[in-house]
């Protein structure tokens, strides 16, 4: 398909509500179109750098164009097609996405992430293991197990201790709890939160955590390392391994320190015996790393290398002995070139949860929400454990008619929310009917809430309606020009024959000129070749041929022949010649040599069809385009008021 003209897109408009002071600046088929809505498109095209400047009468004519086009679409409903509703649909869920958020929590947690990004945290705890369904019981228990630990700690035992006998975490017992440098996005987010409100020193209060309780004590804050570009040659061999697995594997990490010091190359060593095939294929590179992403053993290790190129003496990971060479730093980028990379991982992490909720306790005020957990309860009481299997029929159960919450004055049943729950097969056995019935009233809740207020975002904000109007026009706008003169135009061969033919003289050939280029690998052959190129201007031999007569032992071409046509003013014209036919310009003392001739001057002629399908089919689509606004001025009527034309600047 021929490419869309530019100032289609630009003539796309956004209609705005018609002010008390606002006037009909025209009438099309006696439908006003307000002059707010052209004040809007005609400013803020004008305003596009680059786009000539246009008087607002000159403008008219293109706008006027554009709301008939539109107006036929609709005339002939194009906008009542399955496939146009369903393009439009989707381009409104993907517009409707920033107004079903909470953009000052998500602007708020944005900088306070980036914060936490430039300024990194060293922190140690100690953790109290909780199940991820637990019970009341096993909750207090912990943070009762959790209290006590941190009355010890207050009393003055030493971290490290405590940790070591204590801590759930089984690295607790090898690193007494350190965690190292980190930064955001590191931690999960209430460990996050609670290390970076502490001071130097302090203990936290218990933090709970999916993994369950947490005693958290700030060892340091710092600015940022920044970011550092590592690679590695490793040698695996787990902690958990033999003696002996170790030993060896420690053996071979020190052959290939052995051989880096006396000067073997990195990449040579590392494509000998390193063992991590992840990395093998970049040369070991591994990614952009900060503070936090590395055990902090190797951590201190590598950003301590000053120098490019530099690298480490062996040491030990969790899965064996590495050797790293420092490929870069950077310092962090600023904020706003860090912004989208933040807000996706945001979204992705326990901040998107908290933004969703704080956004659906937006709407259930707005939309009046209340809920009735006695009838929640009572529904769950009705159920059995066929729910677990998906086999549970809440016609079972009898009426369910009381309500379960209400929304925008709208009640919901105890049958809708039993319909709901039944719409999975399948829970997990270790949650409760009850958790369950809740769990899925909430998500019911926010489907709800949404929806409703999805529903509404063209009422409650101006530049929603305003954009999806302009992707309403537009697509309209697309697929009738589209079907009446784009496509339409491609297809019709014959129709583009017959326009070449009438406009012929438009689609002339300049003064051209055939040229070959001999390029000569051997100096021996630059007299032969000079005169049999001149002889093949009149013999028209081809190309091949000419290197056979050239040099018919060599089995390597011993001269390149390239022929080129070239039209006067050409910017594609890369080498110098004069526009006569026979001219010839040796390079004898280039390497390679050549010889650069002029084999024809071809005077300007009429391209043929072929030679100009692509200008032909652009200017007869816009010949049929201007046939078709003629033909649609006639059909609608077109009024101006000219006195409220002549007031807009």
């Amino acid at each position: 398909m021929v490419k869309v003209p530019f100032y289609f897109w630009l003539l796309i408009s956004i209609p705005l509500p018609a002010s008390p002071q606002d006037e009909a600046l025209l009438t099309i088929d006696n439908q006003p179109v307000m002059r707010s809505e052209f004040e809007r498109v005609y400013r803020k095209n004008n305003s596009i750098q680059g786009l000539e400047i246009k008087t607002s009468a000159e403008y008219l004519e293109l706008f006027i164009n554009f709301k008939l086009k539109v107006h036929e679409s609709r005339q002939l409903g194009y906008d009542t097609i399955q496939a146009y509703r369903k393009e439009l649909a989707g381009y409104r869920d993907q517009l409707a996405k920033p107004y079903l958020q909470d953009r000052s929590l998500i602007d708020r947690l944005l900088h306070e992430a980036y914060y936490r990004t430039v300024n990194e945290v060293s922190a140690s705890h100690i953790m109290v293991k909780l199940h991820s369904n637990p019970v009341p019981a096993d909750t207090f228990s912990a943070y009762t197990r959790a209290m006590e630990i941190r009355n010890r700690l207050m009393a003055g035992e030493l971290f490290e201790k405590i940790a070591r006998e204590e801590s759930d975490d089984p690295s607790g017992k090898i690193n007494e709890g350190y965690l190292g440098w980190f930064s955001a996005f590191a931690m999960v987010l209430p460990f996050e939160n609670a290390v970076y409100s502490l001071q130097e020193g302090e203990l936290s209060n218990p933090v709970r955590s999916r993994y369950g309780y947490h005693i958290v004590r700030l060892n340091g804050k710092r600015p940022s390392l920044g970011e550092i570009k590592l690679a590695h040659i490793m040698v695996r061999a787990a902690r958990n391994e033999s003696p002996d697995m170790i030993s060896k594997a420690k053996e071979k990490i020190d052959t290939c320190y052995q051989m880096l010091q006396t000067g073997s190359q990195f990449v040579d060593v590392l494509k000998q015996h390193s063992e991590d095939a992840n990395s093998a294929q970049s040369g070991g590179q591994m990614r952009w790393l900060r503070a936090g992403e590395l055990p902090p053993n190797i951590e201190t290790l590598v950003f301590a290398l000053p120098n490019i190129g530099d690298y480490t003496v062996p040491v030990q990971s969790d899965y064996g002995w590495h050797i790293f060479r420092l490929e870069g730093k950077r310092q962090i980028a600023p904020y706003d070139e860090l912004k989208k990379q933040l807000e996706e991982r945001i979204n992705a992490d326990e901040r998107g949860r908290m933004i969703e909720q704080s956004f659906i306790s937006g709407l259930k005020i707005d939309y009046d929400f209340i809920d009735y957990p006695e009838n929640i309860t009572a529904l769950a009481s009705l159920m059995d454990s066929s729910i677990y299997s998906g086999s549970w029929n809440s016609a079972m159960a009898g009426d369910l008619i009381e309500p379960v919450f209400s929304i925008n004055h709208k009640e919901y049943t105890q049958k809708n929310l039993a319909d709901f729950v039944s719409q999975i097969k399948r829970y997990r056995l270790n949650e409760s009917i009850i958790s369950i019935v809740i769990e899925k009233c909430d998500e019911l809740v926010n489907k709800e809430l949404i929806a409703l207020e999805k529903s509404r975002l063209e009422e409650k904000y101006p530049e929603f309606r305003f954009l999806m109007e302009e992707y309403h026009d537009g697509i309209l706008l697309f697929n009738i020009m589209d079907e009446r003169i784009w496509s339409k135009a491609v297809r019709d061969t014959v129709g583009l024959m017959e326009f070449h033919a009438q406009h012929i003289m438009d689609y002339m050939w300049k003064e051209r000129a055939d040229v070959s280029v001999y390029t000569i690998r051997d100096e021996s052959y630059l007299k032969m070749t000079r005169k049999l190129a001149r002889k093949r201007i009149e013999m028209k031999w081809p190309a091949a041929e000419m290197v056979k007569m050239i040099c018919p032992q060599d089995n390597v071409a011993c001269v390149d022949i390239t022929d080129h046509t070239y039209e006067r003013g050409d910017p594609d014209e890369l080498i110098e010649f004069d526009w006569k036919k026979g001219f010839t310009k040796i390079s004898g003392k280039a390497d390679p040599a050549s010889i650069i001739v002029v084999n024809e001057i071809r005077p300007p002629v009429p391209k043929s069809f072929n030679e100009s399908r692509g200008q032909v089919t652009a200017d007869y689509q816009n010949f049929l385009d201007q046939q078709w606004i003629g033909i649609l001025r006639d059909k609608y009527p077109v009024s101006v008021n000219q006195s409220v034309l002549e007031q807009i600047h």
